[in-house]
């Protein structure tokens, strides 16, 4: 069977992890990032209010002075990091269903799984209660995180989803864990660079302060929507590939699609 797929049936090495995370997101694209857009959009909607409750302004810098806002700052970062956790985990049921239709050579449109509703707030919880407490933003990110892919990728109920996001977020496959921190740390950095890149642009722009404020927002919502929609792929197919090393996943595949075709649904009684 030839299979164009971007997600090859073997252990991966890390770059290879990412690149088959970008081909998911390549191959259902319209899927992925309108979803993304929309959950990023809401996202600004949230956060730019808080922020300028809490007197922390994107475009002057802190208008009552550092130390004054450092304490609003802290909370809005933290709730932040909340917010992009419950995003790339409420689209790891759709990244989840196009890896395994990509992974069995099959098609199906992208279905809406309820159980996301209850593990997403809690990853987002975890994650913004570890945000607000510092380094233990890592655990928070990597502990529920995961539980989104497999809804998608293993059709488990809410439940299910978070104590198999546990289970791989410990030791026994830290890989799974490193290759989301490296992805998110990755993009991390590149939002970054493109919001100081921007701002400093307007230093030689005659834009006024409306027309700031909107190609900010729209530019975080842009870069936001292609960083989630790439994670949460990347949450796919980590999942995948531990699999693969950690349950003979591929062995299997190889051993079922000689009797009868796969499906997506293979994937979720194995």
């Amino acid at each position: 069977m030839n299979r164009q797929a971007s997600l090859p049936r073997r252990p991966l090495t890390i770059g290879e992890l990412l690149d088959a995370a970008a081909g998911l997101v390549r191959r259902r694209a319209i899927w992925l990032l309108t979803a993304a857009a929309a959950l990023a959009a809401l996202e600004q909607a949230v956060l730019h209010p808080l922020r300028v409750a809490s007197g922390v302004d994107l475009i002057d810098g802190f208008q009552s002075g550092f130390w004054e806002t450092f304490g609003g700052l802290w909370v809005s970062t933290a709730i932040g990091f909340g917010f992009e956790a419950f995003i790339i985990t409420m689209l790891g049921p759709w990244a989840g269903q196009i890896a395994a239709a990509d992974l069995t050579g099959t098609w199906a449109r992208p279905r809406f799984r309820f159980a996301v509703l209850l593990t997403a707030p809690v990853a987002g919880i975890a994650t913004a209660v570890g945000a607000f407490l510092g380094p233990l933003w890592v655990l928070g990110y990597t502990l529920f995180g995961l539980s989104g892919a497999v809804i998608g990728v293993e059709r488990r109920g809410p439940f299910g989803a978070l104590g198999r996001a546990v289970s791989l977020a410990f030791p026994a496959a830290m890989r799974v864990t490193g290759a989301r921190l490296l992805g998110y740390l990755a993009w991390l950095l590149l939002r970054l660079g493109f919001t100081v890149g921007v701002l400093s642009l307007f230093e030689y722009l005659p834009v006024g302060q409306i027309g700031v404020f909107w190609v900010l927002t729209i530019g975080f919502v842009v870069a936001n929507a292609a960083a989630y929609a790439f994670l949460a792929a990347l949450d796919a197919a980590a999942l995948i590939e531990v699999r693969f090393r950690t349950e003979g996943l591929d062995i299997w595949l190889a051993r079922a699609e000689r009797h009868a075709p796969l499906t997506a649904g293979s994937l979720a009684g194995r």
